[in-house]
Formats: structure tokens, sequence, C-alpha cells
């Protein structure tokens, strides 16, 4: 059985998976968070979820030999940017949870040099290397496919935007009959 673990960052309660709590070792078995990449998406998932509960967020990890990343879409349901000061309160995730920061003057990775820890105390080791967090629908989504479809519109003059909003309104329509939210 999949336990869960409540932990608070920044004032923000998570539910965490109980395997993510580790026990140092060489440090009296003192237990910390091990912020996976997975763990790291799913942390951002739930923030958005919680704070913006109308817009549409999809979170992806990806573990390889260097490390591992984390990438993070929002947007409207319709597939459209939010704005700015939602976005910039969605971002600062990036800076919270990313192990370090790549220094292009010397071709090198920096590793963060400070020691987060939870609001109770419980340190936060392990991050993923990257965080990307864009303010885009994800590729291939129906709020991509939405905003595509009015965009696209918009380029060719005002005949094509009127046929693309009502595409998206019929399309929009039927998603919500066979239950998908928008």
């Amino acid at each position: 059985m999949n336990k869960k673990v409540k932990i608070s960052i920044h004032g923000n309660q998570f539910l965490i998976p109980s395997e993510s709590i580790g026990y140092d070792t060489y440090n009296n078995n003192e237990p910390y968070v091990y912020m996976r990449a997975k763990l790291c998406a799913s942390i951002i998932k739930q923030f958005v979820k919680k704070e913006f509960p109308n817009v549409v967020v999809s979170a992806t990890s990806d573990v390889y030999s260097g490390g591992s990343s984390v990438r993070v879409n929002v947007c409207n349901p319709d597939g459209t940017s939010l704005p700015e000061a939602d976005f910039k309160r969605i971002s600062n995730w990036k800076y919270i949870l990313q192990g370090g920061t790549f220094n292009g003057m010397y071709d090198i990775y920096e590793y963060r040099d400070d020691s987060p820890t939870t609001d109770s105390g419980t340190p936060l080791k392990y991050f993923p290397s990257y965080v990307f967090i864009d303010n885009k629908p994800a590729w291939d989504t129906v709020p991509y496919w939405l905003n595509e479809i009015v965009n696209e519109g918009r380029k060719f003059g005002e005949e094509t935007k009127y046929m693309g909003t009502k595409l998206v309104e019929k399309v929009q329509k039927a998603l919500v009959e066979v239950g998908y939210q928008i």
C-alpha cells in the first residue's frame, strides 16, 4: 500500500509518497526528503491545482545519465497563456526545486550551495538538475489544439478567425458532452 506523507514547503502543504523519505546513515539516521524529478513535478502540479484551480497543468520528468529534469506546462483551458503575475508565482518553484544552474561562461553546472528544508526543518536533498516551466499548453493536448485553431485563424484574417472560433466552440461542446472538463 502506497502511504502518503504531508510536508510543508514555503507555507504550502503537499502530499508525497512515504518512499520519498530517506534516512541519512552517516548522520544518525536523520530523515530527509529525496527530491527526485518525479516528486518535484508532483509538487509543482499540486501547487498549481491548489492555487489556480482553473489552470491546466501538465508535468513530466526525465532521468538520464547526467542528471534529471522536470518540464511543466501551464495554460488556460482554451490554451492561452496565463497572466504574467500568475505565471511568475508558478515559475518561482523552478528556483526552489532545481539542483543548480548551468554557467555558460565556464561551461559548468554549478550546484546550489544552500541547504533547503521543509518548514519543519527536514532537509531536502538530491534535486533534479533542471526545472523548465512554460506558459503554454503541452504539445498535442486539447488546449494546444484549441489555441492553435484560434491563433492560426488570426493569422489568416477575420473570416478564418471566425471559422476557427466557431470550430473551437463546437470542439469544446463535443468535449463537454463526452465528459472532458474545460
